[in-house]
């Protein structure tokens, strides 16, 4: 009879204690930080509970790693989130992905095999979705959704999606574990590119530190000439603008250089190596159009009424030249920029009247 009542009341305090049956693990919050707290009482601190916006944290099914997330210096008043894991003991910290937006919540899922972290952004149409879901394995995002929130699907491995506190009615409205294990790979489309607050460092949500830095261009584009030195000198970068190429091996920016300078550049993303890079007195470099193999680009330069559409081709792996320039005869705002499908046409747009649109093709082929 003792033996039942001590096995009985050391239940009742592991329960009181908030350790959960499996490892023995619970989340605590001591002196504005997270930790993880073990049965035997070690505690392990794992990141601040608020920097900037409030970080989220959560254990994995087995409990013997925890996710969370911290600041990121993205977004509007600094609210964007890395979302990284580690053990409870807090070692082998592994950066998963970046985002610009708050995480209202994170939650981890798993099956036999792989493991899944569901990241609940605070704006249901976040770039794709404000529904992320993260494979462990891949280190990427594999499914994106509409939506802010999860609901556990009794008595199934599903999570029913909600959007401002309402079930989603179209579009995705479930997402399962099932279908999770089926994704072979992660989607390269919702890989997304965004600047600091400086408006002076580019990130890829891939990747936790920046994969340029404007004050790192000098170095970079020691091979483009003494223009490009003399251009840059101890001038400020301000990226406005980022386009990715369509296979996401290469970018291009365009910024403002100060004294009414411009500029855009074209970088590759796996030699970490400037391609080419072009500035201008008072006309604004916008608008970069890659062609869909992303052999040819498109940007608009343009200084009040009047503008130009230069082209580029690359002629070589790591060589892009222009190879033709455009006038463009209206001094109406453009728009609906787009490429044909064999890239020897490029078409804009622009209102004639209130109520006409008119498109304008030009033929790359016409010398």
């Amino acid at each position: 009879m003792a033996k039942i009542c001590y096995i009985l009341l050391f239940l009742i305090l592991t329960y009181e204690a908030g350790f959960t049956e499996r490892g023995k693990v619970k989340i605590t919050v001591e002196n504005g930080y997270y930790y993880t707290q073990l049965e035997t009482g070690e505690k392990y601190q794992i990141v601040a509970q608020q920097d900037w916006a409030p970080n989220k944290i959560t254990l994995s099914p087995d409990k013997n790693y925890v996710a969370y997330t911290t600041s990121n210096g993205l977004g509007f008043e600094n609210q964007g989130r890395d979302i990284c894991y580690c053990k409870v003991d807090g070692s082998e910290r592994t950066f998963l992905h970046k985002f610009e937006y708050d995480a209202g919540s994170l939650l981890w899922d798993s099956t036999k095999d792989r493991d899944f972290i569901f990241v609940s952004l605070i704006d249901c149409h976040y770039v794709y979705g404000g529904i992320q879901v993260i494979d462990l394995k891949a280190k990427d995002i594999i499914l994106t959704a509409i939506g802010d929130s999860l609901q556990k699907i009794r008595g199934k491995d599903c999570y029913r999606i909600y959007c401002y506190g309402l079930p989603v009615e179209e579009g995705r409205q479930k997402i399962c574990l099932e279908e999770l294990s089926a994704m072979n790979a992660p989607d390269s489309s919702n890989t997304s590119y965004s600047t600091d607050w400086t408006l002076s460092d580019i990130y890829v949500s891939t990747q936790r530190e920046p994969i340029l830095r404007m004050r790192d261009l000098p170095t970079l584009a020691e091979d483009l000439g003494k223009d490009f030195k003399k251009f840059v000198g101890d001038r400020f970068f301000r990226i406005s603008g980022i386009m990715p190429s369509p296979e996401r091996s290469r970018i291009v920016f365009t910024g403002y250089a100060g004294d009414n300078r411009w500029f855009f550049g074209l970088f590759d993303l796996g030699g970490r190596k400037l391609l080419l890079f072009d500035f201008s007195d008072n006309f604004v470099f916008s608008s970069a159009v890659w062609s869909p193999e992303g052999s040819r680009l498109a940007i608009l330069r343009a200084s009040g009424p009047e503008k130009y559409i230069d082209f580029y081709e690359f002629t070589g792996p790591e060589k892009m030249e222009l190879i033709k320039t455009y006038k463009v005869e209206t001094d109406r705002p453009l728009s609906d920029f787009r490429w044909s499908d064999d890239s020897k046409k490029f078409y804009y747009s622009y209102l004639f009247s209130n109520y006409q649109k008119v498109q304008v093709e030009v033929d790359l082929e016409d010398k």
